[in-house]
């Protein structure tokens, strides 16, 4: 009897831990510092909101020499990841009100992000 309760336990807390939301500064800790080339081959996924999506890839270059890659988290959410000119991941921004809102006041890495006018 007491078998069935613990396993029970560990079925609950193990649905639990698949439903619980991923946060994004979770998320972007893991990338940053990693090649964009594993990320876009995790983007290729088929359980990744972008292959789900039909997402075309968006890239946009910055003043400073690196670039933004864009990556689609779900319909609200995206986050812009700053590359290197190497193609490395050195930062990142969500983007969308479906997205939880950064607290860091990066503010100068904002204004950064901004595409060049058109």
């Amino acid at each position: 009897m007491l078998y069935r309760k613990w396993c029970f336990l560990l079925f609950i807390v193990f649905l639990f831990a698949c439903t619980a939301p991923i946060y994004i500064k979770d998320y972007a800790k893991n990338w940053i510092a990693r090649p964009l080339s594993e990320l876009k081959q995790a983007m290729k996924s088929p359980d990744s909101y972008a292959s789900k999506s039909g997402w075309k890839e968006t890239t946009y270059p910055l003043a400073n020499g690196n670039s933004v890659y864009i990556e689609p988290l779900s319909e609200n959410c995206s986050i812009e990841w700053e590359i290197s000119p190497r193609g490395t991941i050195i930062r990142y921004r969500a983007e969308g009100s479906g997205c939880e809102q950064e607290s860091s006041g990066a503010e100068s890495f904002r204004r950064a992000l901004m595409p060049p006018p058109q």
